[in-house]
């Protein structure tokens, strides 16, 4: 009967310690996410500095808290650090592979930076995770086009077309695509789309038209 006692008790402590460390982890990540709010109104703003900070304290009380990362990732990536914001969305995608946001944000950055291959394999996985994305067809389908794919390319901005009728940015390179082909056309025709949808555009598209004429 004392045994009994004595081994229910070894149980009880078991439990009880495993349940502190299970409510201490909680509280860790409680702790994490209040100092990514806090990091997101500094980022609002645009207090760069002190966005980062409170990130870094987050990651210290919770090492794997994802938000902090990604979050991170998006102040790095609105200084103009590339890099530093690529190994954020690594590190987020590390522990919540799912989230399509930053493949997609990773895809841009690598896009930017000239690696082709590897951003278009972060847009597959935007699109493989929703069909219907559009920026990731047209962002995809500058990759294609900037590797020679111009067949790829193509299908790509007619899909972003198709999906979402009203975004200018998939006329503007299925246009500056079909003038490279020279089938200028079609390519005033969709310059003309993409300036009735958005005023602002015609500036890009005339200097782009004068550089691809100069080639």
């Amino acid at each position: 009967m004392g045994k009994s006692i004595v081994i229910y008790s070894l149980f009880l402590a078991f439990c009880f310690i495993a349940s502190s460390g299970y409510l201490a982890a909680e509280t860790r990540d409680e702790t994490a996410a209040s100092y990514v709010n806090l990091g997101e109104k500094f980022a609002r703003h645009e207090d760069f500095r002190r966005a980062i900070a409170a990130y870094n304290i987050a990651l210290q009380f919770s090492p794997d808290f994802a938000p902090a990362y990604f979050n991170r990732g998006l102040v790095y990536e609105a200084q103009g650090e590339s890099l530093k914001a690529i190994a954020d969305y690594t590190r987020t995608l590390e522990i919540v592979p799912g989230l399509t946001t930053a493949w997609y944000n990773r895809g841009n950055l690598r896009l930017k930076e000239g690696d082709l291959e590897a951003a278009l394999l972060d847009f597959d996985q935007v699109l493989e995770k929703d069909p219907r994305y559009v920026m990731a067809y047209n962002n995809r389908g500058i990759a294609k086009a900037s590797l020679g794919d111009v067949d790829g390319a193509m299908a790509d901005f007619n899909e972003a077309i198709k999906i979402d009728s009203h975004r200018p940015e998939a006329y503007v390179n299925r246009g500056l695509l079909r003038l490279q082909q020279g089938l200028r056309v079609e390519a005033e025709r969709d310059f003309a789309k993409s300036i009735a949808l958005r005023p602002s555009l015609r500036a890009f598209i005339d200097s782009r038209i004068s550089q691809i004429s100069q080639r």
